[in-house]
């Protein structure tokens, strides 16, 4: 049996009412209509009080800077100062909470019980506990922990990938690292992104994963990054790619006043889309749209790690990412990714699209993030702010476009890449 995590409301408006979570998922808790629990006339509840996400068996929740706090088993977490507004509450972080069978949480009438079912079956991949936390790590201690110590010449490596000789990191994300690597067969680089579950998974959850990367390697496209084989070792996954020399577009921002013209932008937004839309036309969703993701190979702009963000977190192995200390990029994320997770479409990629387009060109995210402020928070209660209130600069048609792709309502943006790419080339023109 999978393992399942339950809420069970046991007061309140919606006393009887039971969610459960059998896959990585998110709830919220508020009086808006876009909450899985929507209380609107409790009011104790704010607009969006707290955010629970369930990886079975694990569950972690997180205050969304209410005005009264959520209480977990008689203790308060959250909660705004008194005369505090809600602008200036939300500028503090909020402790997180890690949920457990039998906790009671309570928000005004509403009381909610958890329950864990653990998983049946044998873990067949073990978590290595000192993978819990890269980010905090070390080229060289990352490598020692992924390779093995170089002074162990008389132990195998703990990652070995037969027919490459790994030479050195060139990037490191939310789940793991990148490095560049040689084929012994021809001596051609390519690239290794190593993936590292943060979850012991049991050995259905990684067939599902390597299902999925196996539909998603098949797209064949100029301007995507191309998979070569990818293979896994323990909780390690790895994917060999081909090499891009020229590196990605936030290196690009860097080396240009962290910004670029539309001249140097519009070769990288016209391809990038080309690539995106090729994708749309398969039913294939990035989910992890940013500059850090669109890498440039003689001269031409391709899109990398099509589908591995998405199916790595909906297959559960990413830990928590939307709570605890491994969210990814939600400087990127539509408000959609956040309230309905597990359903994300093209229109969400062409959100995530639009704030990579504006951050190019201002230097600027489109929604109002602050380093004190819970980015979750911003991203489901702030608009964007018109890209031409940025830099009057940018011409109206390029303006307007920017702005369609980054309109709140899902319904009102362009519907898929290839209809944003239609409107680019005209803006572009």
């Amino acid at each position: 049996m999978s393992a399942k995590v339950h809420l069970h409301i046991k007061g309140g408006p919606k006393n009887g009412t039971t969610f459960t979570f059998t896959e990585h998922d998110t709830f919220i808790f508020g009086r808006m209509p876009d909450c899985h629990a929507c209380i609107p006339d409790d009011t104790q509840v704010s607009r969006h009080h707290f955010i629970l996400e369930a990886n079975p068996p694990a569950a972690c929740l997180r205050d969304l800077g209410s005005l009264n706090g959520t209480w977990v088993n008689g203790v308060k977490f959250g909660a705004r100062e008194k005369g505090e507004t809600p602008e200036l509450g939300a500028k503090r972080r909020y402790p997180e909470v890690v949920l457990k069978s039998g906790d009671i949480i309570k928000v005004g009438k509403t009381s909610m019980e958890v329950s864990i079912e653990a998983a049946k079956e044998p873990q067949e991949h073990r978590i290595d506990p000192e993978l819990a936390d890269i980010s905090q790590l070390s080229p060289e201690q990352l490598a020692r922990l992924i390779f093995g110590k170089p002074e162990d010449a008389n132990k195998a490596p703990k990652l070995q990938i037969p027919g490459y000789e790994i030479q050195n990191e060139i990037g490191r994300g939310g789940f793991g690292a990148v490095y560049r690597a040689r084929r012994k067969q021809d001596n051609a680089a390519v690239a290794i992104k190593l993936m590292l579950s943060r979850i012991d998974a049991d050995d259905v959850t990684y067939q599902k994963f390597k299902r999925e990367v196996d539909l998603t390697r098949q797209l064949q496209h100029p301007n995507i990054v191309q998979f070569v084989e990818h293979g896994s070792d323990g909780t390690v996954f790895y994917f060999i790619m081909e090499y891009c020399d020229g590196g990605n577009v936030r290196d690009l921002m860097g080396k240009n006043g962290g910004r670029l013209s539309i001249t140097q932008a519009k070769p990288i937004i016209l391809q990038a889309l080309e690539g995106l839309a090729f994708a749309h036309e398969k039913d294939v969703v990035h989910r992890d749209l940013k500059p850090q993701n669109i890498l440039i190979n003689k001269g031409v702009a391709r899109i990398s790690d099509f589908g591995l963000s998405k199916n790595f977190q909906q297959a559960g192995l990413s830990g928590m990412s939307m709570t605890g200390n491994y969210a990814g990029s939600p400087q990127f994320m539509a408000r959609e990714q956040i309230t309905n997770f597990k359903y994300v479409k093209p229109v969400s990629d062409v959100w995530s699209m639009g704030v990579t387009i504006y951050l190019m060109l201002t230097g600027a995210f489109p929604l109002p993030f602050d380093k004190k402020r819970d980015p979750i928070d911003v991203i489901l209660n702030e608009e964007m702010i018109p890209i031409r209130k940025r830099d009057a600069s940018i011409s109206v048609p390029v303006g307007q476009a920017v702005d369609r792709a980054l309109c709140g309502r899902p319904k009102e943006r362009y519907q898929s890449a290839g209809e944003m790419l239609l409107e680019f080339k005209k803006a572009l023109a």
